[in-house]
């Protein structure tokens, strides 16, 4: 998504404009070649070294405001390039520094919101978009993006306030589903009650069942939000929606699969069914939501299947481990599932009977991992897939201090069996 990207078909025009502005005494020269010189920088996505120069620059021209052009795309190409590192925090300064040169630019708005949203800061990225919307009401992008916040925050008639509008402007496919699926969900939730108890919003039909639970399921989120924070020296500052469905509703909002036992698409989805009280079976459901939760927001939407299920595998086991049969026999048969093309892509996709090989298969791989390599390094590479780059690239480079990339792991992994 490089909203910037096409800013380079401009940067020569922006030096001849300053080229036709500077005369060839002396100072001026040393200015345009300054420029030159960043706008080579800027083409080579060097950004930082492009801002030092353009600083440089406009402290020798008399009138500054000439080199804000050059400052806009310098600040937004480095703060695009750092939301793709996972480095938000830098990110959004550099979205906020851009808008001292072009606080119209609403790019700079979208890019700062982005970033507070991957963070999981959804009303604060609704507090940029709003002031973005100030801007232009017209803009699809950032209606589209702050229908996306409010829906994540759990705001659902002002997010499909914000789609409706969005969906005015532009005829979007993408824009038609997700309206679908907050109706869908909405039509449910607004029945629910909701109440926010520590770090997790729990909602629920009112009654005995789900009110008698409540307390138990807070109490094991908050086991495994200490349990998973000291493995992966992780805290997420977030509040984590936890939806608590009966099993009609479940399969009407969800539309998954019938052996999904829960969901995690941003918020914790479970069906409790015939459940009043809790059982270690429905205490490993929750710690493994759970840990799907704290893969979104360290990995940023790119971690393979395999290993976000095989670490929700590994923090569920701990409750209620069971017997791997379906691995044992798979290992027997030489019939494991491929990571690549098939465990590394929606489990969804698979017919049912290989649905138990999947997890099973994912979690033992990961928790040789863990147990071979340490939680440090599942942490590093969470982080590292966070960039969006290839899985297989990004093992590579965690783990070649041991000397090892994704097909040495694999291959000491099925050794051990």
């Amino acid at each position: 998504m490089p909203l910037y990207s096409h800013l380079r078909h401009y940067l020569p025009l922006f030096l001849a404009f300053f080229t036709l502005l500077l005369t060839t005494s002396p100072a001026c020269a040393s200015v345009k070649h300054l420029l030159n010189d960043a706008v080579t920088h800027l083409e080579q996505h060097q950004y930082a070294e492009a801002l030092e120069l353009l600083h440089d620059a406009a402290s020798r021209l008399p009138d500054s405001d000439r080199v804000d052009n050059l400052l806009t795309v310098a600040y937004l190409g480095q703060g695009f390039q750092l939301l793709r590192t996972g480095d938000f925090s830098a990110a959004r300064e550099s979205f906020i520094e851009g808008r001292n040169y072009a606080v119209d630019d609403l790019r700079l708005w979208q890019g700062e919101a982005i970033a507070w949203y991957r963070q999981g800061k959804y009303a604060e990225a609704v507090t940029v978009l709003d002031q973005a919307i100030g801007i232009n009401p017209e803009h699809a992008d950032i209606q589209l993006l702050l229908g996306k916040a409010y829906y994540a925050d759990g705001r659902m008639p002002e997010a499909l306030d914000a789609l409706t509008r969005a969906r005015e402007h532009v005829d979007s496919a993408q824009i038609d589903q997700l309206l679908n699926k907050i109706q869908r969900e909405w039509q449910v939730e607004q029945e629910m009650g909701r109440e926010v108890r520590g770090r997790f919003q729990l909602s629920f039909i009112d009654g005995e069942q789900a009110a008698g639970l409540a307390t138990s399921i807070v109490e094991a989120l908050e086991d495994v939000y200490a349990e998973l924070g000291s493995d992966l020296a992780y805290y997420p500052d977030v509040t984590v929606p936890v939806l608590l469905y009966t099993k009609q509703d479940f399969t009407a909002v969800t539309a998954s699969p019938d052996w999904a036992g829960a969901v995690y698409d941003g918020k914790i989805r479970l069906p409790l069914g015939n459940i009043h009280h809790m059982t270690p079976v429905f205490k490993s459901l929750l710690y493994h939501e759970y840990a799907h939760a704290v893969v979104h927001f360290l990995a940023n939407r790119h971690a393979p299947v395999w290993l976000n299920e095989g670490l929700a595998e590994v923090a569920g086991r701990r409750i209620h481990p069971s017997a791997l049969t379906a691995l044992e026999a798979a290992v027997q048969s030489h019939n494991l599932l491929s990571w690549e093309g098939t465990l590394d892509k929606s489990f969804s996709a698979l017919v049912p009977e290989q649905v138990p090989l999947a997890y099973q298969q994912s979690y033992s791989l990961v928790n040789f991992m863990v147990e071979r390599y340490g939680w440090h390094k599942i942490r590093e590479l969470l982080d590292g897939l966070g960039s969006g780059r290839d899985w297989r690239v990004v093992i590579k480079e965690v783990y070649q201090d041991y000397g090892l990339d994704w097909p040495a792991i694999r291959n000491e992994w099925q050794a051990s069996l």
